[in-house]
């Protein structure tokens, strides 16, 4: 695995980091927290597309040939 997440992982990954926030903010602005599930949801999407970069993308070389 070294240094990179497996594609079996990331998969994983895109997936929680969708739907996990998603679901939470579904279910906190039913019970009546507007702001909480704003902040929660928008901390949650943006780990993952952290978690997204660091594992996978920051790794490919797209400077100049």
């Amino acid at each position: 695995m070294g240094d990179t997440y497996s594609r079996r992982a990331l998969a994983a990954l895109a997936v929680a980091g969708v739907v996990g926030p998603g679901l939470a903010h579904y279910y906190l602005n039913g019970a009546g927290h507007p702001l909480v599930a704003n902040v929660v949801f928008a901390v949650g999407y943006l780990g993952a597309a952290f978690l997204f970069w660091n594992g996978w993308l920051r790794h490919i070389d797209i400077g100049p040939a």
